[in-house]
């Protein structure tokens, strides 16, 4: 019996990761994949992310690529299941690895890779990334590193099929010194990544609160009608709204405590903003923010 057991065992081990993938139509042809409000984990497989794709005339452009081989894979049958056509163009909005693992796949079916200056200084092909770490290898399995075709150092337009995909880097550091929107301007569409998160708290350790808050405006100023995050399910308008608030009253805080001649050592404790507790992610990753804009904005002038 325990020798059957562990047949089995080995066996489920051995079968791909489901993500039971459904593509949600936001627009004309434009359809995304929303990940789930936590951390990446091997129950979910990594899937914690946002990826989107755009239908045109001659064929797909996929905005991040997903977590891994597999993820990509699966969104691939169901791009396939909306229209036989293949995938022109893959753009990565940073350099996170959440975003952009699912690159190897899709430059097998012969997609350009296009991304942030970020991508090519950061990655490495043969690197160990956080992703592998976490799933280990049977979930990870057939994912590669692989590098762009195409960098984009301030703005590009690409043109397919009938379509306008505007990229452009808004600041020189925001949620990381690489970030990239992507405009559709006829359709009112805004992809922007990372650069806003809604229902669970963003990380502020490889980016800029001040460049952030800078960003949200400009983000506000297009006056999309959809925005889509990297994290989160609202894509209404007003999506910015509440990440601007924890932004916002972070740097407040942050400066009261200043003012007080809070140390480093007791800042996290000073800054709880405690009605954001809520939200996904606020055990892990506020105390960290705190910390990382004290250091920020011990360095600057209030006004800022």
């Amino acid at each position: 019996m325990k020798q059957i057991i562990l047949f089995f065992l080995i066996y489920s081990s051995l079968q791909a990761f489901e993500y039971n993938l459904v593509p949600q139509k936001l627009a004309k042809g434009v359809y995304c994949f929303f990940g789930k409000l936590e951390n990446i984990s091997k129950e979910n497989g990594g899937n914690m992310v946002n990826t989107c794709f755009v239908q045109t005339k001659e064929g797909f452009v996929v905005i991040d690529s997903g977590p891994t081989y597999a993820y990509a894979s699966e969104a691939y049958v169901q791009m396939q299941n909306i229209a036989k056509i293949p995938i022109k163009y893959v753009i990565n909005t940073h350099d996170h690895d959440d975003h952009w693992l699912g690159n190897s796949f899709y430059k097998s079916k012969g997609a350009l890779l296009i991304g942030p200056r970020t991508y090519e200084q950061n990655v490495v092909t043969g690197m160990e990334t956080r992703m592998e770490r976490t799933l280990g290898k049977v979930l990870y399995a057939k994912t590669n590193i692989v590098m762009l075709d195409r960098v984009v150092d301030d703005n590009l337009t690409l043109k397919l099929g009938g379509r306008a995909f505007i990229l452009k880097q808004l600041e020189d550091i925001a949620h990381t010194k690489g970030d990239l929107v992507v405009w559709l301007e006829k359709e009112k569409v805004l992809f922007v990544g990372d650069l806003v998160f809604n229902g669970r708290l963003t990380s502020l350790r490889d980016g800029s609160l001040l460049g952030s808050l800078r960003t949200l405006d400009k983000i506000d100023a297009y006056a999309a009608e959809v925005i889509v995050s990297g994290h989160g399910f609202q894509t209404h308008a007003q999506s910015t709204t509440t990440f601007k608030a924890y932004l916002t009253e972070l740097k407040s805080e942050v400066f009261k405590a200043l003012d007080e001649d809070v140390g480093l050592e007791k800042i996290s404790k000073k800054v709880t903003m405690d009605k954001y507790k809520e939200m996904k992610l606020y055990d892990m990753l506020h105390a960290r923010n705190v910390l990382d804009a004290y250091r920020e904005l011990e360095m600057v002038e209030e006004e800022e």
